[in-house]
């Protein structure tokens, strides 16, 4: 009797002794011994030691692989460091308040038929808080600013520095920011801080057990922050010229970009340029409203773009109104049309003498023809007379005689 898929039994059982024979003749090496992880409260880092591996042929040579990541053992995520030596010790800089974990391999060099160890693991707890939310802020050449919120009162709170590429000594604050009788922050002005800095840092103070906080602040990453800038409009010509102005030596040009938002005639508009200048036709009748923003872009090595606040707005020229030309006509017209009926008029009263000629009254005109005769109107028409106006009687030849005074 045959039982249904036995076929497909033989063969893993098959695949699983050749996997078996496949690993005795290739062989694994074993991990190292004694892993022990410690603070280093001097270098600002953690020391990783451990043990050659036990059993380990005397003709096999071997390097170790160390791996950090950034959560509990076992990690479940790819390390955020790795690193390879041949000594039984490694020192490496680095910063966190949550705990971390450590795995370590034993790899093979110039060993025959051998294959990496399988990875062992080891928890290195934090150390115990003395403040929070730690944060720095590069906000101008070679000036940074750091602060934090105190979590235990320590009498004798320090703050200690070393910038990456520097191996000197740690450096202490001398400038502290305070609130009340806690220093919550120090003032830093080092001619050794850039913009593409790595700076770490230990805070530490002396009490009932000596506790110790450590930092580690990419200033490319996290800590630039960019001043407000200020824009400049020219007029070049037959255009506009808006030019942002920032600190000068603060952030390398190439990790620049500028945005430039401004309004022509009440219409908004956004421009991107190459550089910090930016060239647009000039329309006389518009008025121009300039801000701009400065923007410092993954580029130079950080997560994301970091954006300034936008500049105060810039003006230049004014608003034209599209009906003025229509709105002066209606004025300057009705002005335009009385002064001329003015004028007509004041012409016609100097004029109307020799247009209007005066007309003599009616009775006038009958009462001298009746006077004109002794006879009368009837004789004047019996006779065939013209009619004669009677002429005014104007006196001639008066003299005035001299008043001659009154004897006394």
């Amino acid at each position: 009797m045959v039982l249904p898929g036995w076929h497909d039994s033989v063969v893993l059982i098959c695949m699983s002794i050749a996997l078996v024979g496949a690993d005795r003749f290739l062989g694994s090496l074993p991990p190292p011994g004694n892993l022990h992880l410690s603070w280093d409260q001097s270098k600002l880092s953690i020391t990783v030691g451990w043990r050659e591996p036990a059993g380990l042929d005397t003709k096999c040579i071997v390097n170790y692989s160390l791996a950090i990541y950034n959560e509990n053992c076992p990690p479940k995520k790819n390390a955020s460091h790795i690193c390879r030596t041949k000594n039984l010790s490694l020192t490496l800089p680095i910063s966190k308040e949550d705990k971390i974990c450590v795995g370590i391999t034993t790899n093979p060099e110039v060993c025959e038929n051998k294959r990496a160890s399988k990875e062992v693991y080891k928890d290195l707890p934090p150390p115990l808080a003395l403040v929070k939310n730690f944060s720095c802020l590069y906000y101008a050449p070679k000036k940074m600013n750091c602060t934090w919120n105190v979590v235990k009162n320590t009498p004798n709170l320090q703050l200690f520095y070393r910038i990456e590429k520097n191996n000197e000594a740690l450096k202490s604050c001398i400038s502290y920011l305070t609130s009340g009788h806690n220093k919550t922050g120090c003032h830093m002005h080092d001619e050794d801080l850039t913009s593409n800095a790595e700076v770490f840092f230990v805070i530490n103070g002396t009490g009932e057990t000596h506790l110790i906080n450590k930092f580690i602040i990419d200033i490319r990453a996290s800590a630039v922050k960019l001043p407000k800038p200020k824009v400049i409009i020219t007029k070049e010509g037959e255009n506009l010229r808006f030019q942002a102005i920032i600190l000068k030596d603060f952030l390398a040009p190439q990790c620049l970009k500028y945005k430039f938002v401004y309004t022509k005639c009440n219409e908004q508009r956004e421009r991107i340029p190459s550089n910090s200048s930016l060239r647009v036709e000039y329309d006389i009748a518009c008025k121009y409203t300039v801000r701009v923003q400065v923007i410092y872009t993954n580029f130079c090595g950080g997560d994301h773009d970091i954006m300034s606040d936008m500049s105060e707005p810039e003006y230049y020229g004014e608003d034209s109104d599209p009906n003025l030309a229509f709105k002066v006509a209606m004025i300057v017209t009705p002005l335009i049309v009385c002064s001329c009926l003015i004028a007509a008029l004041l012409m016609f009263r100097r004029v109307k003498d020799i247009i209007l000629p005066k007309i003599p009254e009616p009775s006038l005109f009958f009462k001298d023809m009746l006077n004109s005769t002794s006879d009368g109107f009837s004789k004047s028409l019996s006779g065939g007379k013209v009619y004669e106006p009677v002429k005014d009687i104007v006196a001639s030849n008066v003299y005035l005689e001299p008043m001659i005074p009154a004897s006394k």
